[in-house]
């Protein structure tokens, strides 16, 4: 089989395990990012391209693809020229992975579907800040698009805090709208259980680093720990993932008064916290299920 890795980037640690993986099983496999998608004049018209090969010469590509902020319009058309190639699958195509980017839209559609999400509406001024607050008490405000715990925020009191009135100036002076969940504590981290296909390959508590830190984000200091989980969450977060039409699934939970509440579903998921026989274990079990659906 020709298995096409399309990469963060080509040092990601996940990228380059795919792709060693799918060498070790015994599969064609190139490795390439976003930057080297592209549309290729030939004798008939044009076709698109990625590493100079035919994107119709490959079986499959694995996306695990960074729409950056400073690039996103060429990104993303880069991604759907990649995903419009008939008889190559996409695991996930750039329509479903656009839509799992955009946090408000994915939590709605959850909410919707009677998953157990956080409470979560959007923000688009100082005003709306204000009747939250007043609603739910402390907040956490971030982007609808972004990774790795960049411009979270929470915030207590804006009407007398100074400083919590700047750290919203700030939000709004970058992002137009803005995610508002209310603050649930959790000292002990949340839950993050991560899905290939039905599998759960990686279930973890990822628990906030203290000292003040409160984030349970792994590149904000947050270290991991296993956790064993429940039937129960594990069907929510196959429920989750199904909706949502995504391969490689991550879903981070946070307890509340009435048990754990989805407050992110993550379609390009990371696993380079774990020792290296726990990458390449998850690495396979990628491959496999590109090898069972292709």
């Amino acid at each position: 089989m020709r298995i096409g890795i399309l990469g963060w980037d080509r040092e990601e640690t996940e990228s380059v395990g795919l792709s060693h993986a799918g060498k070790e099983r015994g599969h064609d496999v190139a490795l390439f990012t976003l930057d080297d998608i592209a549309l290729t004049r030939t004798d008939s018209g044009s076709e698109p391209t990625a590493l100079g090969i035919p994107v119709r010469h490959f079986d499959v590509i694995v996306s695990r693809a960074e729409l950056r902020p400073a690039t996103f319009q060429a990104d993303h058309e880069r991604y759907a020229l990649l995903s419009e190639v008939p008889g190559v699958t996409v695991l996930d195509p750039a329509f479903t992975y656009l839509t799992a980017e955009c946090k408000l839209q994915g939590l709605h559609r959850l909410a919707a579907a009677g998953l157990p999400v956080a409470p979560t509406r959007s923000c688009g001024s100082l005003a709306d800040v204000t009747d939250a607050l007043d609603e739910w008490g402390p907040l956490v405000l971030k982007p609808s698009f972004g990774y790795g715990g960049t411009d979270v925020e929470r915030v207590f009191d804006v009407r007398s805090d100074p400083a919590d009135r700047a750290v919203v100036d700030r939000l709004f002076a970058t992002y137009p709208v803005l995610v508002c969940q209310p603050y649930l504590p959790h000292p002990d981290g949340d839950v993050r259980i991560t899905l290939v296909g039905d599998e759960a390959v990686l279930n973890c508590r990822r628990v906030p680093a203290g000292g003040g830190l409160w984030k349970a984000n792994i590149m904000q200091g947050a270290t991991s720990v296993p956790f064993e989980a429940d039937e129960e969450l594990l069907d929510v977060s196959r429920r989750a993932a199904r909706l949502m039409g995504i391969t490689i699934a991550a879903l981070d939970f946070l307890p509340s008064p009435d048990g754990y509440r989805i407050v992110e579903i993550n379609n390009t998921p990371g696993w380079y916290f774990v020792d290296e026989e726990e990458q390449r274990r998850i690495c396979h079990a990628v491959l496999r299920f590109v090898e069972r659906t292709v």
